[in-house]
């Protein structure tokens, strides 16, 4: 059984929670963010969007390796946004 495998007994509703907790993070990330007057403070939306993604993952609308593939997209051009926003604010 690969690493993990236990998590497939799982019921996805506890996933389904997990992905919407994520996402309440990520939009009180957004607002903290917003309210500190931080200038990526809109590169965390790129978060919030990938939970959406593993959300469309369970609503069958996408395959669980599309979701991560375009997780991981969103979630490498956030860090960069935030990198280059740094960068440009020195």
């Amino acid at each position: 059984m690969p690493i993990g495998g236990f998590l497939e007994s799982l019921p996805s509703l506890l996933f389904i929670a997990a992905h919407l907790a994520f996402l309440a993070v990520g939009v009180w990330a957004v607002r903290t963010a917003r309210i500190d007057g931080a200038t990526f403070a809109s590169a965390f939306w790129l978060y919030v969007a990938s939970q959406v993604v593993f959300l469309a993952f369970f609503g069958g609308v996408i395959t669980m390796k599309m979701a991560v593939l375009v997780e991981q997209m969103l979630i490498v051009v956030m860090i960069g946004a935030i990198a280059m926003r740094k960068a440009a604010a020195h």
